[in-house]
């Protein structure tokens, strides 16, 4: 059986509870409505910003080359692949030409090329002597 004072305690809380009850009736009929059209607004105009950053990022990366400086004291001359991930590239820094190895995660300098023993950038006609001309070189300068 359900002893006196826990009926007692609960007829005094009723009229409490039904005070909540009715500030949160008051509190749901005062928020506002959101319709199906309204919802469709907010879908679009979260579409139509996502479709401008990504324009933005599109016309950025066309039209600054995806770097915003540029420094043409720093040119790759020519490269070859010496493996699946691995390159070797010369690299023209100001006046002087640096054989370069470049592997994931990292780039190490194989060989700095003196004033005389600089190599032309090759035109596309010539493209495949690039390996040619760099084992002359090299060669020239063990044979020093």
């Amino acid at each position: 059986m359900i002893p006196y004072r826990y009926i007692v305690l609960f007829m005094a809380l009723l009229p409490g509870l039904a005070a909540a009850q009715e500030q949160a009736d008051k509190v749901q009929k005062s928020l506002p409505h959101t319709s199906a059209d309204q919802m469709i607004k907010l879908v679009l105009g979260l579409l139509f910003v996502l479709f401008l950053i990504f324009l933005l990022a599109w016309l950025f990366k066309k039209y600054l080359g995806g770097s915003v400086i540029y420094n043409a004291s720093l040119r790759s001359v020519a490269g070859v692949s010496v493996g699946q991930k691995e390159r070797v590239v010369l690299m023209q820094v100001g006046e002087r030409q640096i054989l370069v190895g470049v592997a994931p995660g990292q780039v190490n300098m194989l060989y700095a090329l003196e004033k005389g023993d600089e190599i032309k950038p090759p035109t596309p006609a010539e493209k495949g002597a690039f390996a040619e001309k760099l084992k002359q070189s090299l060669t020239r300068l063990d044979k020093q």
